[in-house]
């Protein structure tokens, strides 16, 4: 006997039924962060959204992202309810060059025209290898009655699509093999938050804090070998605070730490709190388990010391980023 699935049928949704503005409705809705992972994915990137209507100049940036790979760097959004236009092309790079630390920008409309998909290709082929450009196309379709559901399409992307890359080097095996090994260790803590679900390529590694603007991170070098452990941040006005309990916070911890304003290579954040083991060896892997015992406990010190320090501060990304302006 033959068994027949039934099928629906796929309908076409006009964006506005859905976004009637595109300030007031779609970009809010992209920024939330159970949404901005469906573009994302889309792109091969892993974003955060840092703040919405983000000012460069006298103009405003739809959606200003990180991502969240071992190239850590800003992302610029740009959203149009409707056909692409050259006013937008202009503005996308003007986003670029006013925002410290962006190296993707992606353009998201209705219909990408012709002429500015080969603009975008143009820039992909023509810019340096760090720079990424995306135009982006959405759709909205439902079956049978359903809710609308969003798809992004990529009409232009860079080439290679994973640009910008890094090599397959010797030094980046040996950090990916010593995070994988650190990705087990942790499993071995059941801990909702010192866990990696995808072991970085590169030399760094993020972890959630008491505050959306402020991070615990983890980091391997080969040449020269260290290892540290941190809490990077905006340097205002989060590292102010902390610099203003220097004396006793550094009691608490009990172990020297290094204190850093801007000197954190790229995006936000800025500042950085931190501290190291000199001279390892991360070619040899029987001392592993040593230095995951060491940054694990380093990590969960941060976590206890400067958890009650950082609560009391705003949390509202647009008051951080303005404020730092």
């Amino acid at each position: 006997m033959k068994v027949v699935i039934p099928l629906g049928t796929f309908e076409q949704v006009p964006l506005r039924e859905a976004w009637p503005s595109e300030d007031e409705n779609f970009t809010p809705w992209l920024a939330q962060a159970e949404i901005i992972p469906l573009l994302g994915k889309a792109l091969n990137l892993e974003l955060e959204v840092e703040t919405v209507e983000h000012s460069v100049g006298p103009f405003r940036a739809d959606i200003l992202a990180h991502a969240i790979d071992e190239t850590d760097h800003r992302v610029i959004i740009e959203n149009q309810l409707e056909r692409t236009d050259h006013s937008h092309l202009g503005q996308i790079l003007t986003y670029l060059a006013g925002t410290e630390g962006a190296k993707t920008v992606v353009w998201i409309a209705e219909t990408i025209q012709p002429d500015h998909r080969a603009a975008i290709d143009w820039l992909n082929a023509n810019t340096p290898e760090e720079f990424s450009f995306f135009a982006i196309e959405i759709e909205l379709w439902r079956i049978d009655g359903s809710p609308p559901a969003p798809r992004f399409n990529v009409i232009a992307s860079p080439n290679p699509w994973t640009k910008p890359h890094r090599p397959d080097t010797e030094d980046n095996r040996i950090r990916s093999t010593y995070w994988a090994s650190f990705a087990e260790f942790l499993r071995t803590k059941h801990d909702p938050i010192f866990s990696i679900a995808r072991p970085p390529k590169g030399g760094l590694c993020r972890f959630p804090f008491v505050h959306p603007n402020v991070f615990i991170v983890a980091s391997v070098m080969v040449k020269p070998p260290v290892v540290w452990v941190g809490l990077a941040m905006p340097t205002f006005p989060y590292y102010a605070a902390l610099l203003s309990q220097k004396d006793a916070i550094q009691a608490e911890f009990s172990e020297r730490l290094q204190w850093y304003e801007r000197r954190v290579a790229g995006p936000p954040p800025r500042a950085l709190i931190a501290v190291s083991r000199q001279s390892v060896d991360l070619a040899d892997q029987t001392k592993y388990q040593d230095l995951h015992v060491w940054m694990f406990d380093r990590m969960e010190r941060f976590q206890v010391v400067f958890a009650p320090c950082l609560k009391s501060l705003p949390q509202d990304n647009d008051e951080a980023e303005n404020t730092e302006e």
